[in-house]
């Protein structure tokens, strides 16, 4: 299989609710320095609608929510309609192992949140810290034994801000600061830049504030805008993504990274010009990232 060669442990981080613009805006400078020195895309796209149980629908199955049944925000354990292979059991059978690290849930949601992880094939279920960086410090353990596999972790402060304050808010950029520093510090513990055996994917699963400032499930650009960005495991330095990158190429590129065969159901394709030896041009001299995301 056409792979990058060394990667053996994929890192996914989703910064719940991050706007493209919010990097420039904020002075996200972790965000931005790994997106200068890998591969990224502002102009990324996410699925509708652009709602966070659907969206990580998405990137759990590699199909849009009509598919895998999470079509609203409410997370439960769907009917799906056609076959669906979640990711976590994709990589399973291929003998990796699945870690997702997760805020924590009310204890009625608790059962469900247990359920949904065994039916997708989660080996290790985390629901466990408030914010971003209490998320990352009961990780910690993990991210130092698990050397393969995928590790996941979904991060929801922007979004808590954003409901509460609006899109771009003061308090809302202080969480987008909050998910930067974790990030920051994600990077630092796993030596990523450095470790070419491993890649990190920071992206987001939905913008917010087109229509609604203290919302996002619109067709709003500001909505279904997200950043993509991969650094470490073999990624180029100034590669751009291309112009149709979407988080539903997110599952697939772990899969291709890992030499791991997609599904026929998945809906989106490796990002293979993030790397060196694939294709996609290098970009010449970026010096600062492009914060002209959709408006």
């Amino acid at each position: 299989m056409n792979r990058h060669p060394t990667v053996r442990r994929v890192i996914v981080a989703v910064l719940d609710g991050l706007r493209s613009d919010a990097i420039d805006a904020f002075g996200l400078d972790h965000v931005r320095g790994l997106a200068l020195r890998g591969a990224h895309t502002l102009h990324g796209r996410t699925v509708a609608p652009s709602v966070t149980a659907a969206a990580m629908g998405s990137l759990l199955t590699g199909v849009r929510p009509e598919r895998h049944g999470l079509t609203s925000d409410r997370f439960h354990v769907p009917r799906s309609h056609g076959p669906v292979s979640p990711l976590p059991s994709v990589l399973d059978e291929a003998g990796y192992v699945t870690t997702a690290c997760l805020a924590d849930v009310p204890l009625l949601y608790r059962r469900i949140a247990r359920a949904l992880a065994r039916r997708l094939g989660v080996a290790r279920p985390s629901f466990a810290g408030h914010d971003a960086h209490a998320i990352l410090d009961v990780a910690r353990p993990w991210l130092a034994a698990q050397r393969s596999g995928l590790v996941l972790f979904h991060w929801p402060d922007a979004d808590r801000a954003g409901h509460e304050a609006g899109w771009m808010s003061p308090p809302y950029g202080a969480a987008a600061r909050r998910l930067d520093a974790a990030l920051g510090r994600l990077a630092e513990w796993t030596g990523v830049e450095d470790d070419p055996a491993t890649l990190l994917v920071a992206l987001a699963d939905h913008g917010g504030g087109g229509v609604d400032p203290k919302n996002h499930d619109s067709a709003h650009p500001l909505d279904r805008t997200i950043p993509i960005v991969l650094a470490g495991g073999g990624v180029a330095a100034g590669r751009r993504l291309g112009p149709e990158a979407s988080i539903l190429d997110v599952p697939a590129t772990v899969l291709w990274a890992l030499g791991v065969a997609a599904p026929a159901s998945y809906e989106g394709r490796p990002l293979a010009e993030a790397f060196d030896g694939q294709r996609g041009a290098l970009s010449s001299a970026v010096r600062s990232v492009d914060s002209t995301a959709a408006a």
